[in-house]
């Protein structure tokens, strides 16, 4: 009889090997969809983290309990629970935690924005949504004349159709930014337009092996850095107010972060780390610029962003000046984001849509709104008057070098202060290239005249 009672609640027949398969490929396209979710938005984990603390100990534990809850459980069980605390996390940094956009008013109507890089990607829906939403006349600034008239006519016709009285205008424009001789071109032809706000937006991943340019530079640091510094200091010369919003990346802490670790640590990796401690160190300024591109390329001139935005207020008192760190967006700058099936349409990362919001926080937003994000003493040494901060991915300001790694440790000297005098050094080393390559001047002596 005991025979007999067992055989119902007796044990259940053992999976078969085709379950056992599916439930295997099942957890592993879960763990690579979390994992996918942690490497795409690490630059809003670790803001979210240092930023609100309590917030980021209150997902991370939301977000394993819903993963221990059931840990027999089937795998459908387990994927609401992975998209679940996936779901959950995106919220808080895409939403409850990003600052607010500027509230659209009549002191954004009519501002002229030049957008480089505008006919795709961020670009493109950043000269979106400053012309629709806030009635900016937006110049599209683009290599290509016939993608950028394209892209135009799309935001135009977007603004004519909703009908809206607060719309903007868009005017595409060529600009090269790989020919100097382009960026006077662009500014020859804005004519007697005075501009307010400059997106130095136009970027792209340089293969390693690419030849230096014309002007003997590496082409990356010359088309992302030293040409958006000439076009800053062109359109400086007709309003001193310039606002200038550098569309950087937090890959800028690679430059610092290897180089924190614990000797015995560092001594594992150094040998395969393409950049130098601090990327633009002395070395680099010197010879590195007159080089090809290498697997730092990117990362270096993403530095110089960083470092021009923080130099610019005090070269041009009156003006102001952020960069502004997106983290991974949803745009076709890889070929691995682009395609039907990408991150951003999986929720691994941001879309261009939500990801250039700080991008139009950091262009409209009053300046000491921003700066009281910093701490006191970063805001007396970013001159709180005109910036010079970074703007992170959840839209607040914070020191652009006052992330622990950044400090004087066992192998190289990466502080703050040390940052600082090495971006100076940068302005002074572009300022000698555009000298010696360019025909135009800025009134005030900053960029002398070719003879």
């Amino acid at each position: 009889m005991s025979q007999e009672l067992s055989r119902p609640g007796g044990p259940s027949p053992a999976p078969s090997t085709g379950s056992r398969l599916a439930n295997a490929l099942a957890a592993l396209l879960l763990a690579s969809y979390a994992l996918g979710h942690l490497y795409f938005r690490v630059a809003e984990h670790v803001v979210l983290a240092r930023t609100y603390p309590r917030q980021a100990i209150g997902a991370a534990v939301g977000s394993a309990s819903l993963l221990r809850a059931a840990p027999h459980a089937s795998s459908q069980v387990r994927a609401v629970a992975v998209l679940a605390a996936v779901a959950v996390v995106s919220h808080l940094e895409d939403r409850v935690l990003l600052r607010p956009m500027p509230t659209p008013n009549r002191t954004h109507r009519g501002k002229v924005v030049v957008v480089t890089g505008a006919n795709s990607g961020v670009g493109f829906e950043l000269s979106r949504q400053l012309s629709m939403v806030y009635g900016a006349n937006v110049v599209m600034a683009c290599r290509s004349e016939e993608r950028c008239g394209t892209a135009a006519a799309a935001i135009a016709g977007e603004i004519e159709s909703s009908g809206s009285l607060r719309g903007g205008t868009v005017t595409p424009m060529r600009l090269d930014l790989s020919d100097l001789s382009s960026v006077e071109e662009f500014v020859d032809a804005l004519g007697e337009r005075r501009v307010d706000v400059l997106m130095n937006n136009a970027g792209f991943v340089p293969p390693p092996g690419m030849p230096p340019d014309a002007n003997g530079l590496d082409p990356a640091f010359a088309s992302m850095h030293v040409s958006h510094f000439y076009l800053a200091e062109l359109l400086v010369r007709s309003n001193p107010a310039l606002r200038v919003v550098n569309t950087s990346s937090g890959t800028h802490h690679i430059c610092a972060v290897p180089f924190a670790l614990p000797p015995s640590l560092f001594g594992l990796v150094k040998d395969r780390l393409p950049q130098r401690p601090g990327c633009l160190d002395e070395q680099y300024l010197e010879t590195g610029i007159r080089t090809e591109t290498d697997a730092a390329a990117y990362i270096q001139s993403k530095l110089a962003n960083v470092m021009h935005a923080s130099s610019f207020p005090a070269r041009h008192p009156g003006s102001v000046a952020f960069s502004v760190d997106l983290g991974w967006v949803g745009t076709s700058i890889m070929p691995f984001m682009r395609g039907s099936v990408n991150p951003a349409g999986l929720g691994m990362m941001r879309t261009a849509e939500v990801g250039v919001r700080p991008l139009v926080i950091a262009a409209l937003s009053p300046v000491y709104q921003l700066t009281s994000d910093l701490p006191p003493d970063s805001a007396r040494s970013s001159r709180p008057d005109g910036g010079g901060a970074v703007v992170n991915v959840l839209g607040r300001a914070e020191d652009a070098f006052g992330y622990g790694w950044w400090r004087d440790g066992p192998v190289a000297d990466l502080s703050r202060g040390r940052m600082l005098v090495l971006a100076e050094r940068l302005w002074d080393v572009t300022e000698v290239i555009l000298k010696e390559r360019t025909r135009s001047c800025s009134s005030d002596g900053e960029v002398a005249c070719k003879e």
